[in-house]
């Protein structure tokens, strides 16, 4: 199965992308998206990796100006998605679109904390929260 583009039209939209992995058969990564008080939300869910990165990187759009990820589904993250991620927020920032982390599973911190990116990002511990924190100044691009 080819991976859906999804625009973040309508009240929700979701893509999946069909991997196999360690001999496994099954969606590695699924992405549910919707709006919720102006932000764009991008649920994701299972292993961010090299099999995400088509999906995931045609996600974000110029037509959303404020985007959470929600990832508190997510099983695992290498380094390749961690970069994917990065790629995101300076392509983003770059084009004055604000990008949140929300509720990001155990998996996610610690690869955000192990590579020393948990600052690149404003993280929250909810997508209630996420959504509802102020918008201040946005952060520095990550080098």
């Amino acid at each position: 199965m080819k991976p859906q583009r999804v625009n973040g039209r309508g009240s929700a939209a979701v893509a999946d992308r069909q991997g196999r992995r360690t001999g496994r058969v099954g969606p590695s990564v699924s992405v549910r998206v919707h709006r919720s008080g102006g932000w764009t939300i991008f649920e994701v869910e299972g292993e961010v990796d090299i099999q995400a990165l088509p999906l995931m990187g045609d996600l974000v759009g110029s037509d959303a100006p404020r985007v959470v990820f929600d990832l508190h589904g997510v099983t695992f993250m290498d380094a390749r998605g961690l970069g994917m991620m990065v790629a995101i927020q300076r392509r983003a920032l770059a084009s004055g679109v604000r990008v949140r982390l929300a509720a990001p599973s155990r998996s996610v911190r610690r690869v955000l904390m192990l590579t020393g990116c948990d600052p690149v990002f404003e993280t929250f511990e909810s997508l209630r929260e996420a959504v509802s924190a102020p918008v201040g100044p946005a952060p520095e691009p990550a080098s």
